[in-house]
């Protein structure tokens, strides 16, 4: 598998890709002579389905860079012994390690009424 060259890789996209299309092209007229539908959906007009050419976005990414940039500043005011916008190390540390259960289950038995 690992001798396998690009174009051999395209040309196996490429028949996979006109594969799919005749499937939904016979499944269209499987449905228009079952069911009668003589509608065309948007992506038939094309011959393109918007579904199979965009990838879901993630912000995975975006997230871990946001942790760490908000971990690096809790070190940085740590080191420093200074505060950011009145928050000091101290204070986040200490919000960290506080005990919700008591809140979370006031919350929930508030929700349940």
């Amino acid at each position: 598998m690992r001798d396998v060259t690009t174009e051999r890789r395209l040309q196996l996209i490429q028949q996979i890709r006109s594969r799919y299309k005749e499937d939904r092209y016979d499944m269209s007229n499987r449905e228009r002579i079952l069911y009668g539908r003589e509608s065309v959906r948007p992506w038939e007009e094309d011959g393109d389905d918007p579904e199979w050419e965009q990838m879901p976005q993630s912000s995975f990414r975006l997230r871990i860079l946001l942790a760490v940039l908000l971990f690096a500043a809790v070190v940085a005011i740590d080191t420093n012994g200074t505060s950011l916008w009145g928050i000091t190390a101290e204070k986040v540390y200490q919000i960290i390690s506080e005990d919700y259960e008591d809140k979370i289950e006031e919350w929930v038995e508030t929700l349940s009424r």
